[in-house]
């Protein structure tokens, strides 16, 4: 992987030029109209909890049988958009080829779904899901971490980087099948300075939930260390 040079680093995160995904002129930074006609942002109804869409696209949102078996840690979990696509390739994008400036695009999605979502939820903490040692340097960023961080700017709420750690090391999730990746996470992370957020609700931020074992097994962790209410929110959702 190439550095980044530190300049045109800076340069593409406050200046980004036009729609990421066709690099047509926008009056704004961000998605050409164009562009969001062939992405899919999910809308009710869906899951109260797991905020998964329901196929049929039709009534009201509930809470559906996955939830309702308790399969689930957190206490509302939203995501963006559908993970297909073009948002999967924006996403491949930002996660490993230094496309770091795409940041700012999705901080300002996942904003304004925490402000219709989460604003009323009283969260005071926020936190990211965190790469292993290894894979941190392979990559130079966390790109949970910077989603974490931006949210934290623009809502002035505390970010915690350092309070999960991934402690063993594991097959990637996406190259394994979705019964698998439980028990791949499983004991995979760990937290410490838990004390200080024992009062908090906690808001998890990642990028992409596929079957939702990466959070879930944050959220264990969470858990172990006395942090009860966890809130997760992520760019997409694999549907």
């Amino acid at each position: 992987m190439n550095p980044l040079n530190g300049f045109e680093h800076l340069f593409n995160i406050f200046m980004p030029a036009g729609c990421p995904i066709c690099g047509r002129s926008t009056p704004v930074p961000g998605i050409c109209s164009d562009c969001k006609r062939n992405i899919i942002y999910i809308e009710p109804p869906y899951c109260s909890i797991c905020g998964k869409p329901f196929v049929s696209g039709k009534g009201i949102s509930h809470i559906c049988i996955d939830c309702i078996k308790g399969k689930s840690r957190f206490v509302k979990s939203r995501a963006v958009f559908e993970y297909n696509g073009l948002i999967a390739e924006l996403i491949q994008r930002f996660k490993f080829n230094d496309k770091v400036n795409l940041s700012s695009l999705f901080v300002n999605e996942l904003l304004n779904l925490y402000k219709a979502d989460f604003f009323d939820e009283g969260i005071n903490a926020i936190i990211p899901v965190p790469l292993s040692d290894k894979r941190l340097k392979q990559r130079s960023y966390n790109q949970a971490r910077l989603l974490a961080k931006g949210l934290s700017r623009e809502l002035s709420i505390p970010c915690y980087t350092d309070v999960i750690k991934k402690v063993k090391e594991i097959p990637p999730q996406s190259t394994l099948k979705a019964d698998a990746r439980y028990n791949n996470v499983k004991h995979a992370y760990t937290v410490s300075g838990g004390d200080l957020l024992k009062a908090h609700k906690v808001l998890l931020v990642d990028d992409v939930i596929t079957t939702g074992a990466t959070v879930n097994a944050c959220i264990a962790a969470l858990h172990r260390a006395g942090i009860k209410q966890v809130y997760t929110m992520a760019i997409a959702m694999r549907v």
